[in-house]
């Protein structure tokens, strides 16, 4: 470099060092018109193209510099720091297209020999083209030739077969042979060269009118793959026209690709036309199946699974009896597809459900929590203002005091009502659930008494579970207590009836709790397990916070149990509880 080319790399350097790299690049590329056959400006401006990150001039600049240098190959260790920056940063198909470019300036004759056995030594077989090879793939016009090219593959090493579709893309209609570029995409596709193959794909489809429907399809399933449809986008008009006249095959791609860009519309005109294919194949069927649950399309879910199995139906009165066994099996996998389906819908929306939960939880808390604190307060103000006026009397303080102590103590039997389902103090062993029950009843019996309430407990089998025994209990000292109440409101007063059974079921335990009371109407029966709802005073003093069966219903689940009212129980309440017979149920786990 001499004195006048030292002054502008300084200039450009300190230009670059201020960041105004729009004038460095200018000032460079003066440079290069001043010194053409510098390969030294043609490195900066690769690195000031690079540092704006444009990866289309920054390769074509690094590219003359690779071939200017066979008078300086020691400078060669730049193009290979560029080159390893540059397919690590840049998009796969720019990489695709240098490689390609210095394949050619190769072929050409534009790179010294000692530069081309540098980028072999450095960077495998990248670089390298078998002339053999060269020869099979121009002639491949054949089955023959075509063979030879999969017994090249076979052993090729994943550089050699990037060489062969560089230069396969550069031939262009050198090798015409259909067969031969279809296989090559699916090579590249399996060995996940998705650049590569793309870059086929494209100068296939853009030599054909219309382009292969196989091509369209493998074009969107690799930039499914990669997460990336801009590939595609410039190569295909994705519109309405195209789910019109693809096969079930492409449709199958649009669906992820409308999902993917978010257009709802479109995608739900995919989904519709997918129901044609669908009408008379059941594989298909059960894929549009698995797309309506994962789109929430629940009642188009439900419609096709009937579909489904009318095929399935159908399918198998045409077989002989002894092929019986493969409907169970595909009934089963069916099922285990629905069932996977519907738990990863309730894992997705579980955390919503939950914080909605909480939120209304948290609300009739506040406001249940809310009413004691103001009655306090009320009181509280009231006695001060008479006091200071001289008018206040010590009955008025009595008073006062026991109106704080009947609202705190409200206050209290609410925390009590949570405390079951947040006490972290809880002894897990195996105990008997129909003792649980007889005590439960044994500690209320005189208050039952004196309500006159009889109660009585059937039991079929003794039956033990594994867990907390005093939580357990509550939800049966909750369950008598509402029944007690509404009876008692029910003006039952000595025909109150209590009953209370036990049994197994399929596997299951199965608990009937019922009291002939006044019921529960219809317009609250989906409301009475929610939290603060009640149809009681909750000033009573027993209970009316609206919490029992919520905290009922909130025990059952950590046994994975259920509570439900039997809608068809005409002579009071009846709930049906029912817990699974399982092995965490029952005895405790190795952590234990």
């Amino acid at each position: 470099m001499n004195y006048l080319s030292r002054q502008r790399f300084d200039e450009i350097s300190k230009l670059r060092f201020d960041g105004n790299l729009s004038v460095a690049i200018e000032r460079c590329r003066d440079a290069i018109s001043a010194y053409p056959e510098d390969n030294f400006f043609y490195k900066v401006l690769g690195d000031l193209y690079f540092q704006e990150k444009n990866y289309i001039a920054a390769p074509q600049a690094y590219l003359e510099h690779l071939k200017r240098l066979s008078k300086k190959p020691e400078h060669f260790k730049a193009f290979a720091r560029f080159y390893k920056q540059f397919t690590s940063e840049a998009p796969g198909d720019l990489c695709v297209h240098f490689r390609e470019k210095i394949i050619k300036a190769i072929e050409d004759g534009e790179i010294a020999p000692g530069i081309h056995q540098l980028l072999m030594e450095t960077f495998g077989d990248a670089f390298v083209i078998d002339d053999h090879l060269k020869t099979i793939l121009c002639k491949s016009d054949s089955d023959r030739h075509l063979v030879e090219i999969k017994r090249f593959i076979e052993t090729a090493s994943a550089d050699e077969v990037r060489s062969v579709i560089f230069y396969q893309i550069h031939q262009g209609n050198c090798c015409a042979n259909t067969k031969t570029r279809e296989y090559l995409i699916s090579v590249a596709e399996k060995r996940t060269l998705y650049s590569e193959a793309q870059q086929l794909v494209g100068e296939i489809i853009a030599k054909q009118k219309p382009p292969n429907p196989t091509l369209i399809r493998t074009l969107l399933r690799m930039s499914r793959k990669q997460r990336d449809y801009h590939f595609a986008e410039q190569l295909l008009t994705i519109d309405e026209r195209l789910i019109e006249k693809s096969d079930f095959n492409i449709q199958y791609e649009l669906v992820y690709y409308f999902d993917s860009t978010g257009n709802s519309e479109l995608l739900g005109k995919t989904l519709k036309q997918m129901r044609n294919s669908a009408e008379r194949s059941i594989p298909i069927a059960r894929t549009l199946y698995n797309f309506y649950l994962t789109f929430d399309r629940f009642e188009d879910a439900q419609l096709l699974s009937e579909h489904i199995q009318k095929l399935i139906d159908r399918k198998h009165t045409e077989k002989k009896r002894d092929q019986q066994q493969d409907r169970s099996e595909e009934q089963l996998e069916s099922e285990q597809i629905v069932w996977q389906r519907v738990k990863d819908l309730v894992s997705e929306k579980e955390h919503n459900r939950q914080m909605l939960a909480l939120k209304d939880l948290l609300k009739g808390f506040s406001h249940e929590l809310g009413q004691p604190i103001t009655n306090i307060r009320y009181k509280i103000q009231l006695q001060q203002l008479r006091i200071e006026r001289g008018i206040g009397t010590m009955d008025e303080v009595q008073d006062l005091f026991d109106t704080i102590l009947v609202q705190t103590e409200r206050i209290g039997i609410m925390l009590d009502r949570f405390r079951p389902i947040v006490s972290g103090k809880s002894i897990q062993e195996s105990f008997c659930v129909n003792d649980c029950i007889k005590q439960v009843f044994a500690d209320l019996s005189d208050r039952l008494s004196q309500y006159g309430i009889t109660y009585s407990f059937r039991e079929t089998s003794q039956i033990s579970l594994f867990g907390d025994r005093i939580q357990f209990s509550q939800v049966f000292y909750n369950l008598v207590l509402n029944s007690m109440q509404a009876i008692f409101s029910n003006g039952k007063f000595g025909n109150g009836k209590i009953t209370a059974s036990i049994s197994t079921v399929r596997n299951s335990i199965q608990i009937l709790f019922s009291d002939n009371g006044p019921g529960i109407s219809e317009e609250n029966r989906k409301k009475i397990f929610e939290p603060f709802f009640s149809t009681k005073d909750p000033t009573s003093g027993n209970g009316g916070e609206g919490l029992g069966l919520f905290v009922v219903w909130n025990i059952l689940k950590m046994y994975k149990g259920t509570i439900q009212l039997n809608h068809k129980f005409k002579n009071g309440a009846q709930f049906i509880i029912r817990i699974p017979i399982k092995e965490e149920n029952h005895e405790p786990s190795s952590n234990n």
